[in-house]
C-alpha cells in the first residue's frame, strides 16, 4: 500500500514522467496487483476527458518483477547492438540438456558421480533436483569452480560432481550460441531464468552507456519485499 501510494503521489501530485517510476516486485502475482492499483487510483483521479498525463500513466510498465526488469535490460542491450532479443530457456528445455549430459555420464561410467548416486542418473527427478541445485547456485553468483570449491570445503562429493556438470552445461550453453548471429541455423541468446539477473549485471558493467541511461531514466525506485533479495537481485537494485 505504500508503495503504490507513493508512486500514484509521484505520477499525480509531482507530475513525473511515468517512464522515471519503476515499482520492482519479488514475483508476478505481486506485480498483477500492485500495478492494478496503481491503474485504478491513476483512472480515479484522471479528469473527465482523460487527460494525456494520465494516459501516458499506462502505456509504460511501471511495475515488473525483478526478473522481468533484468530480461528487459537484455533486450536494450541486445537492440543496441542490432542483435536479435534475447529469449528465456524453459525449466524443461533445461531438464532435456540436462539428462542428455548425465545420460552421456552414464555411457562414459559417470565415474565422476559419487556411487551412491549413480542409479538415480536416469531419472527424471535427478535431473530436475540437479537443475534446481545449478540455479540456486547461479541465482547466488557461483559458478562451476564455486560449486566445486563449496563441496570440498564442505565433505560434499555430490556438490563437486554438480560443479563439473555445470561447468558442460555451460559448455553446451556456449556451443549452442557460438554459430553466430548470421548462421542460417542461429538462433536468439538462449538465458535461464537463474542466468538473468547476473547477465543484466554483466550488460550494465560492459555497457556503461545503458548503466547511465537506466540510471537517467529511473528517478523513483521501489521495491517490495527488498528483504527477501537475493545477493544478485540486490546488486542489480
Amino acid at each position: 500500500s505504500l508503495l503504490v501510494d507513493i508512486a500514484v503521489s509521484r505520477l499525480l501530485d509531482d507530475g513525473a514522467d511515468p517512464e522515471s517510476v519503476l515499482v520492482l516486485t519479488a514475483n508476478r502475482r505481486a506485480a498483477t496487483a500492485v500495478r492494478n492499483e496503481i491503474t485504478r487510483r491513476v483512472l480515479a483521479a484522471a479528469s473527465p476527458d482523460g487527460s494525456a498525463r494520465t494516459g501516458a500513466a499506462l502505456r509504460e510498465p511501471l511495475v515488473r518483477t525483478v526478473h522481468s526488469y533484468a530480461f528487459a535490460v537484455l533486450r536494450l542491450q541486445a537492440s543496441a547492438h542490432g542483435n536479435p532479443p534475447p529469449r528465456l530457456i524453459t525449466g524443461s528445455e533445461q531438464d532435456v540438456i540436462l539428462r542428455e549430459l548425465l545420460a552421456g555420464d552414464l555411457e562414459d561410467g559417470a565415474a565422476y558421480w559419487p556411487e551412491s548416486l549413480r542409479p538415480a542418473l536416469a531419472t527424471d527427478g535427478f535431473a530436475q533436483a540437479l537443475r534446481d541445485l545449478l540455479m540456486r547456485a547461479a541465482e547466488r553468483g557461483l559458478g562451476p569452480e564455486d560449486l566445486t570449491d563449496l563441496g570440498r570445503r564442505h565433505k560434499r562429493p555430490e556438490w563437486v560432481a554438480a560443479g563439473r556438470a555445470f561447468a558442460q552445461y555451460e559448455q553446451t550453453m556456449l556451443l549452442r550460441g557460438a554459430v553466430g548471429i548470421d548462421a542460417p541455423e542461429a538462433g536468439p541468446q538462449a538465458v535461464d531464468a537463474a542466468e538473468l539477473v547476473g547477465s543484466a549485471l554483466s550488460a550494465l558493467a560492459v555497457e556503461p552507456r545503458l548503466l547511465a541511461e537506466q540510471r537517467a531514466r529511473i528517478r523513483c525506485l521501489l521495491v517490495d519485499d527488498a528483504q527477501h533479495l537475493d545477493p544478485q537481485a540486490a546488486q542489480l537494485v
